[in-house]
C-alpha cells in the first residue's frame, strides 16, 4: 500500500512540473523536440500507464485516432479523440490540470441502445471539471 501511495506521489509531482503548453494547436500525434508524441512523453505515458488498463490506452492511443487539435481550457490541456467515421458514437477526452498534474480520462461508447461513459481520474471527479470541459465532452457526442 505504501508503494502505491508513493507511486501516485511521484505522478502527481511529475506531473505538476510538467509543461504541456507547447502543445497546445498541436496534434497528439505530432513530435515535440525530443521527436515524442504527447502520448510518449515520458510523464503522461507514466501517469496514463498508471490509471489505464492496456485496453484503455489502446483506445486513447490507438483505436480512436481522428483528433481535433490539443486545446487549453482553463488552465487543463485538452485532448479529444474518437472512432474515424463514428465521432458521435465513440470518443474518448483527456484532460490534464496543468496546475496540480492531475489527469481525467473520460471514455464515451455508443452501441445500439446502450450508452457507456466512463471517467478515470487521477484525482477528483469529473464534476469537478471547469464546466466548459464538462461541455466540450458532452458535445462529443451530440455535435453543435
Amino acid at each position: 500500500m505504501t508503494f502505491i501511495a508513493l507511486l501516485l506521489l511521484s505522478l502527481h509531482a511529475e506531473g505538476s512540473s510538467l509543461d504541456l503548453t507547447n502543445w497546445v494547436g498541436k496534434y497528439p500525434h505530432d513530435t515535440d523536440k525530443d521527436g515524442l508524441t504527447l502520448f510518449q512523453v515520458p510523464a503522461v505515458h507514466a501517469a496514463l500507464s498508471h490509471l489505464l488498463k492496456r485496453r484503455e490506452m489502446k483506445l486513447l492511443t490507438k483505436t480512436y485516432i481522428v483528433s481535433s487539435r490539443i486545446s487549453l481550457i482553463q488552465g487543463f490541456l485538452v485532448v479529444q479523440r474518437c472512432m474515424p467515421h463514428c465521432c458521435p458514437c465513440a470518443h474518448v477526452m483527456l484532460a490534464i490540470d496543468l496546475k496540480d498534474g492531475r489527469f481525467h480520462i473520460g471514455f464515451y461508447d455508443h452501441k445500439s441502445e446502450r450508452v457507456t461513459i466512463k471517467w478515470i481520474s487521477s484525482e477528483g471527479e469529473f464534476q469537478n471539471l471547469p464546466k466548459e470541459i464538462q461541455d466540450e465532452f458532452y458535445h462529443g457526442h451530440n455535435p453543435r
